[in-house]
């Protein structure tokens, strides 16, 4: 299947629960997903939040099991939108290409991917009109990612 947006995926493998579960979509996708831990050692780097690649012919996400959980599930979001991309040749995601300060194109467009995935527009108006949600942290905590992810989505959403 063909995907090119977030909403794309969403439909063709979201369940309807929060939080989005970006691990079970990517394997729906027939996406690997590990996680890499300090005693990996040919393989861990401390500053590395994630990496898309391609082994054996199979495409595979990695994330940083030291990161925090909402960054794991950030990281995983991101590299879903490498894939769905077509970044082949995504570089190793650090901590400062997750900031909004990035300016590389594909981690710009990797970063909006994973907050359309983890936060679907509809259902954050849906929050914010319809439930009178307007606290960022209960909004956060209902999405499963950081505040700064959450206020994020709000201003490319137009909330903020």
């Amino acid at each position: 299947m063909e995907y090119r947006t977030a909403n794309d995926v969403l439909q063709a493998h979201w369940d309807g629960r929060l939080p989005v579960n970006p691990q079970s979509i990517a394997e729906a996708m027939g996406i690997e997903v590990k996680s890499l831990t300090p005693f990996d050692q040919e393989n861990w780097l401390p500053n590395e939040s994630g990496h898309y690649s391609y082994r054996d012919g199979k495409p595979l996400i990695t994330y940083n099991s030291t990161d925090a959980p909402v960054r794991q599930r950030f990281t995983i979001a991101h590299e879903i939108g490498h894939h769905v991309h077509g970044d082949l040749d995504a570089p190793r995601d650090t901590t400062e290409q997750f900031s909004a300060r990035t300016r590389d194109p594909k981690e710009v467009a990797a970063n909006r991917f994973a907050a359309a995935l983890l936060m679907p527009a509809a259902l954050v108006k849906h929050l914010v009109l319809e439930q009178r949600i307007t606290d960022l942290a209960r909004l956060a905590r209902a999405f499963g990612v950081s505040t700064a992810a959450m206020e994020f989505r709000l201003k490319a959403i137009g909330f903020l």
